[in-house]
């Protein structure tokens, strides 16, 4: 491949993914990664990507996540959140290891964490400052880029330093639950999570009785990878069916 096709397949790949190492990049392109990194110097030299230590992304520097800001989240269905997660933290037992995954639901577990000698895998900033002073608490945090808008530690990229944790319970929100499954807005979304529940036997989902009537168009995980959902007592009845065929536990609150 001639360094011309080089460069319009590098913009090409950069179009469709926020950003690509340069080990993803040489695989693609079949080429080594000398050759990967003289494309990007010159590419970042005319503007039309910008490079980072071991990659690059578009020359835009980023993206902000689809989806409603942290802030913003935290002004809704407060009620029913706070007692979804009164009661999944209740699910946790002394000296568990869990991933807790960002969002607004999964952050209100964190007033009823204390003091239980836990172990935790976040990507969520709040959610690590609302447990860093609790000494009993054991908190591990993926690496990657921090996107400010959700307060939330994510990466495109395989090696994150979760490969090596293992939870016996992941606790996740949603932007959408329905009949495909579990579903989000935003692509470096998905491919992080799926990251993290790959390392967790059980997966615990955290839908306010919003959820199932919101739209999303990426399904992260089909009905059968969910073990229990926790939703307020304003679920649709044919949503509590169809969960409940797919031998999921339905955990029902009164909010």
């Amino acid at each position: 491949m001639r360094q011309t096709e080089r460069h319009r397949e590098i913009k090409r790949i950069l179009d469709r993914k926020p950003a690509a190492s340069v080990d993803d990049l040489c695989e693609l392109l079949e080429v080594s990664p000398a050759t990967v990194r003289r494309d990007l110097k010159a590419l970042a030299a005319s503007g039309d990507v910008r490079r980072f230590h071991g990659g690059a992304e578009p020359a835009s520097g980023g993206r902000r996540l689809q989806g409603t800001p942290f802030a913003r989240n935290l002004t809704t269905n407060v009620q029913q959140k706070k007692a979804i997660a009164q009661v999944a933290a209740a699910l946790c037992d002394e000296g568990e290891s869990l991933i807790v995954d960002a969002g607004t639901t999964t952050y209100f577990m964190c007033p009823h964490l204390n003091g239980r000698d836990l172990q935790v895998l976040t990507n969520s900033i709040p959610v690590v400052d609302q447990l860093i002073g609790d000494a009993s608490v054991r908190l591990h945090v993926p690496g990657g880029e921090i996107y400010r808008e959700q307060n939330i530690i994510l990466s495109p990229f395989e090696h994150d330093g979760v490969s090596q944790y293992a939870a016996s319970k992941m606790f996740i929100g949603a932007g959408a639950l329905s009949r495909r499954g579990l579903l989000q807005v935003d692509s470096i979304l998905i491919q992080a999570e799926k990251r993290l529940l790959a390392r967790a036997e059980e997966l615990i989902v955290l839908a306010d009785s919003s959820k199932f009537a919101a739209t999303a168009s990426l399904i992260l995980c089909g009905l059968d990878r969910i073990d229990r959902v926790v939703t307020d007592d304003g679920i649709p009845e044919e949503a509590r069916l169809y969960l409940e065929r797919a031998g999921i536990a339905v955990q029902i609150v009164d909010a």
